[in-house]
């Protein structure tokens, strides 16, 4: 009887599918958790690439804030000229061309009081006077005022010479006394005017900065979508979902815009002036006090304050507040879809995938803080009762535009210098901004300071053709949709925009566009004198002035290079305008201090919120 034989095929089959079976479960997991570092991995540069997105608006944003800055600066300059010099030229021992000599440092016996009659040529009444009459000087205070002309009476009414005379004297004081009655308010309405003027710009310049930052602060009240109302937002959500991977894409991925704790992503502290306007009031009545006839005409100083005309002071300019830190902060969540495994195994092995991101502007800086410019009559400072209008050329600044050298300068380039007198009349004595006569006068005023290439943002002129500001330089360094004008008193064209229109206001060339000038409109008696013009604010520095441009820091002009790199004081490394850096989130979160407005250390005050995680402590 045989012995039987065991069948034994079909084993290793059985086996060889255990195998692999094990060996396909690991392979898809293994793919699988690839595909999901993967996906990890493109989660967080997608979150890198919105976090640098919703930066650089903000970084774009805030270059045309700190901009508007400086021409509210300029504004202040400009107002500074016109009350010192302009309207003061013809003032007794105003300081004249001769006096450079001095130094920059030679105190000044000028009084900035707004005068600007000099009646010389011929009077209202017809009666011509000598040349070098002149109100400004001959009527100062501290002179008595004119002579008074004295009738004296009547003796001998038979004597006809005698009667003629009495006569003749007494129509000559009735005219001079008319024509001082005549000028007795004029410095007044003229000081009125330039308040009401100048005050109108600021308010201007003022409200684009508030959009301007209601448009950085708004990105905190909605989340990015494809839909939001604010583009930036949009701009983040579309960074997002044009770098996400297939499988996170259609993982209902989720963009959270991780705000700041109190609202704000910026905080823009305004500074006002404390300033008055100091002018010339003509009477005939004289001054009792000093035993002065009642004829004859004599400069009463006064003075107006900007609140007593608008009723408010006019604003001088922004800080951006240190303690409130401008970041781009996001967290961008998914799902993803995986080649082999379930996704209820998916929904219940694996966590969702998340990926935090931070971005922040910097580089700049939006304005001095309000104390920094010692000679900007400023409220509620500590030993600061001058109410002058001033503003310092540099740093640390004694004197700013009354030092007898700067007000020399300026007075050379001013119109009619060489006629030793002023001129009553509104189309030749007044200039208009746009005149080609005072346009050398308004440019240098405009030019960069010292202070100015400190504190602000300054970008060059694209319209200038000299070594360090060429205009493809500066085309491609100017504020994105921010007019450029030039000294002509013509708009740049700064060519288009790197992105679609995004703010409401319009400006002379279209919707999107930040106009650079306040609109025109006739203010009280004088029409559009000293009026906002395109040109006013013309970034151009003073390369095209002889005198100066060999020199500038000796008058307290920037040099061009101070002008190019933003300097900055004690060594720190300036840039003009603001660039994108990445931040680490952790930092942001837990550790990272700035500075406080008031000078000390100080946590972060807008510390990103809205998701449980960030608030954990930190792993060790």
């Amino acid at each position: 009887m045989g012995i039987g034989v065991k069948n034994e095929r079909g084993q290793v089959a059985i086996l060889f599918a255990l195998v692999f079976t094990f060996m396909f479960v690991l392979f898809a997991f293994v793919v699988d958790f690839s595909h999901l570092i993967n996906n990890k991995i493109n989660l967080q540069l997608a979150a890198d690439t919105a976090a640098y997105a919703g930066a650089a608006w903000q970084a774009r944003t805030l270059n045309q804030i700190g901009q508007v800055n400086y021409h509210l600066r300029q504004d202040l300059k400009e107002l500074a000229m016109r009350i010192n010099i302009t309207h003061a030229r013809h003032n007794r021992e105003f300081p004249r061309g001769n006096n450079f000599i001095q130094g920059p440092n030679a105190k000044s016996t000028h009084q900035p009081f707004v005068c600007q009659q000099a009646h010389g040529y011929r009077s209202l009444s017809g009666t011509a006077y000598q040349s070098i009459t002149n109100l400004c000087a001959n009527a100062d205070p501290r002179t008595g005022g004119l002579p008074p002309i004295v009738v004296p009476p009547v003796i001998a009414n038979f004597d006809p010479f005698q009667v003629a005379l009495n006569k003749q004297l007494t129509r000559i004081r009735d005219v001079a006394d008319k024509e001082c009655q005549a000028a007795a308010l004029d410095n007044r309405r003229l000081s009125e005017h330039l308040i009401s003027v100048f005050t109108e710009r600021a308010k201007f310049h003022r409200q684009q900065i508030r959009s301007l930052e209601e448009f950085v602060n708004s990105a905190a009240d909605e989340d990015a979508s494809a839909n939001a109302r604010n583009p930036l937002l949009k701009s983040v959500y579309e960074t997002v979902r044009r770098n996400l991977s297939r499988s996170n894409r259609e993982g209902d991925f989720k963009i959270e815009v991780l705000q700041p704790r109190d609202g704000a992503y910026v905080q823009l502290n305004e500074y006002v002036t404390r300033a008055k306007i100091f002018f010339y009031e003509y009477s005939t009545a004289g001054d009792p006090a000093k035993n002065q006839l009642v004829s004859g005409c004599v400069a009463i100083p006064k003075q107006i304050s900007f609140s007593s005309i608008t009723g408010e002071d006019m604003v001088a300019g922004y800080e951006k507040e240190q303690s409130i830190i401008t970041y781009f902060a996001v967290k961008v969540s998914s799902t993803p879809r995986l080649l082999f495994m379930p996704q209820k195994w998916l929904d219940s092995t694996f966590p969702k995938l998340e990926a935090f991101a931070a971005a922040k502007p910097f580089g700049s800086r939006i304005g001095p803080k309000e104390n920094t410019d010692n000679l900007l009559p400023t409220p509620g400072r500590p030993n600061n009762d001058n109410p002058m209008m001033n503003f310092s050329f540099r740093p640390n600044d004694t004197l700013g535009i009354q030092s007898t050298k700067r007000l020399a300068l300026f007075d050379r380039f001013h119109p009619f210098n060489a006629s030793g007198r002023s001129d009553g009349n509104q189309t030749t004595g007044w200039p208009e901004p746009d005149r080609q006569d005072i346009r050398s006068a308004l440019q240098l005023i405009r030019a960069p300071t010292i202070f100015d290439a400190t504190f602000f943002t300054i970008f060059p002129d694209p319209n200038s053709n000299d070594d360090y500001s060429e205009p493809e330089f500066a085309n491609a360094l100017f504020p994105d949709f921010l007019e450029a004008s030039g000294p002509d008193n013509r708009l740049i064209d700064t060519g288009s925009p790197s992105t679609g229109p995004y703010f409401q206001l319009t400006g002379n060339k279209g919707p999107g566009w930040i106009r650079v000038n306040a609109s025109q409109s006739g203010q009280r008696s004088y029409g559009n004198y000293a009026q906002e013009q395109v040109g006013s604010h013309s970034t151009t520095g003073v390369t095209q002035f002889d005198i100066v441009k060999d020199s500038p820091n000796d008058f307290g002009f920037a040099t061009k290079d101070q002008i190019n790199s933003a300097w900055a004081p004690n060594g720190q490394n300036g840039r003009i305008g603001y660039s994108v850096k990445f931040i680490p989130f952790d930092g942001l979160v837990r550790f990272l201090e700035v500075e406080s407005t008031n000078g000390g250390k100080s946590p972060l005050v807008n510390k990103p919120s809205g998701d449980p995680n960030i608030n954990k402590p930190p792993l060790h």
